[in-house]
């Protein structure tokens, strides 16, 4: 499991395992992140979360 720490909307922070995020897609001005049947809304980009995502192989946590 390789989980990272992200925003989410409305404000607060989310522990995310990201072995368990099927996909992503743009939500208004951020990200919708699809973990099996359960969505995250994100104030993050999808090029913003790409970046955050091939990072976590050698960072546990991020935060924006």
């Amino acid at each position: 499991m390789r989980f990272v720490q992200i925003d989410i909307l409305p404000s607060g922070k989310a522990l995310v395992d990201i072995d368990k995020l099927t996909h992503a897609v743009p939500e208004g001005e951020g990200s919708r992140l699809f973990l099996g049947a359960q969505h995250l809304d994100v104030p993050h980009t999808l090029g913003e979360l790409e970046n955050v995502l091939a990072g976590a192989r050698s960072h546990r946590q991020w935060r924006a």
